[in-house]
């Protein structure tokens, strides 16, 4: 037997790699789309109106599992909310990936560090899938270890046992169940910290965002798919991916209006009034200064304005993914560009949308102005579609 398994990871090996470049079909990846009822078409976030989702193909939604418990160990009130809003969607026929709760849940909810105490995390792992099976279709454990607002308090390598172990206690109880984690981009130092769990993964995960902040080809998306499957063998998932409906630098006079918003004519006034500037700052950006510059309080005012592209102006990069503008119409012609390329590749199960609607303020800076984390919806904030959301329903159901 153990010489039959060296064979067949030396045949997968070489596969997975001359495969991905000569895009042929993968028996696990036909197998995985068989098991999930067909090609994922999903988004991300999604809201309750469930026949605009169904025109346009997206019978799958992903949204976060909350931390189970509360202190007192009882089932929290998010955990409840979570499970009935799940259920809406199964009973309609939709198919719901939840991803699991953060590592900082395990630690400010629960008392106790993850890695640490492992047992623990991999017991919450097996009650979640027991508890939700009937109403999820597939689990994503945790989301974008590796970038710090997700990981913390973790590094990187309590992070990849983080996952590792959850996914090796659910390798035990599931069946017919897809499991599998996810990052940002390819970090490769997460996937090869990895390699001793992928045994256990039916998919790896992929959220990308190119051509967002700086030019790139519509193209790539395809690259690093096939990267990430040379790296991990196994079936990709593209759990996020999307474009913004608003970007690109501001003007002065668009600069001016926003310094005016907080009562000051220029940015070294504000940088001079600095404890009151920060005060007037939305809870979202204050709360971002203090994680990122713990021990630099006394510049946090400079450092408001010290990054190229900054929360405060909501200013994006000029350069983007073949020209095309951040704005609704622009948008629509992202997804007419990217989906075609990823719908040919032979190595993936799924496409994920990121995301449903646009949010009123972002939840990193408070900001409405800010598109960072607001204009990503294949929706207006009101629930009327975007132009994307026709150029997905086209591209999806070929209507």
């Amino acid at each position: 037997m153990k010489v039959i398994a060296f064979f067949e990871a030396i045949y997968f090996a070489v596969y997975c790699f001359f495969g991905s470049y000569l895009n042929l079909p993968d028996k696990r990846v036909n197998a995985l789309i068989e098991q999930n009822g067909g090609f994922i078409y999903g988004v991300c976030h999604p809201n309750e109106d469930y026949d605009l989702l169904a025109e346009a193909g997206l019978q799958w939604v992903r949204f976060d599992i909350p931390y189970p418990y509360e202190r007192d160990g009882s089932l929290s009130r998010n955990y409840l909310a979570f499970k009935e809003r799940a259920q809406g969607y199964t009973d309609r026929g939709f198919k719901v990936m939840a991803v699991t709760p953060y590592p900082r849940d395990y630690i400010n909810i629960g008392g106790f560090h993850p890695v640490e105490n492992a047992e623990k995390t991999q017991e919450i792992a097996v009650f979640l899938y027991n508890d939700l099976k009937d109403i999820t279709a597939a689990f994503q454990i945790t989301n974008e270890m590796g970038l710090e607002g997700f990981m913390s308090p973790l590094t990187l390598e309590e992070a990849a046992v983080f996952i590792g172990v959850q996914l090796e206690a659910l390798n035990r109880v599931t069946e017919n169940f897809p499991i599998g984690y996810n990052s940002a981009d390819i970090s490769k130092n997460l996937h090869k910290l990895m390699k001793p769990y992928l045994q256990y993964c039916d998919y790896v995960g992929l959220d990308l965002y190119t051509g967002n902040q700086g030019k790139a080809k519509a193209s790539a998306y395809a690259d690093k798919v096939k990267e990430l499957y040379r790296l991990t063998r196994k079936p990709i998932i593209m759990t996020e991916f999307g474009y913004w409906s608003e970007g690109g630098p501001k003007s002065p006079e668009q600069k001016a209006e926003i310094l005016g918003c907080y009562g000051y004519t220029s940015e070294a006034e504000a940088i001079a009034d600095g404890e009151n500037f920060i005060a007037k700052l939305p809870r979202q950006f204050q709360q971002r200064l203090r994680d990122l510059y713990p021990d630099d309080e006394a510049h946090w005012a400079e450092l408001v304005f010290s990054r190229e592209y900054q929360h405060f102006y909501g200013e994006t990069a000029a350069e983007t993914l073949e020209d095309i503008p951040h704005t609704p119409e622009g948008q629509a012609q992202y997804y007419r560009r990217v989906i075609p390329e990823l719908q040919k590749l032979k190595c993936l199960a799924g496409l994920i949308i990121y995301c449903c609607q646009d949010m009123p303020y972002c939840y990193v800076c408070g900001h409405s102005w800010c598109p960072f984390e607001t204009k990503w919806g294949l929706l207006y904030p009101d629930g009327t579609p975007k132009p994307a959301y026709y150029a997905v329903k086209e591209l999806v159901t070929g209507m």
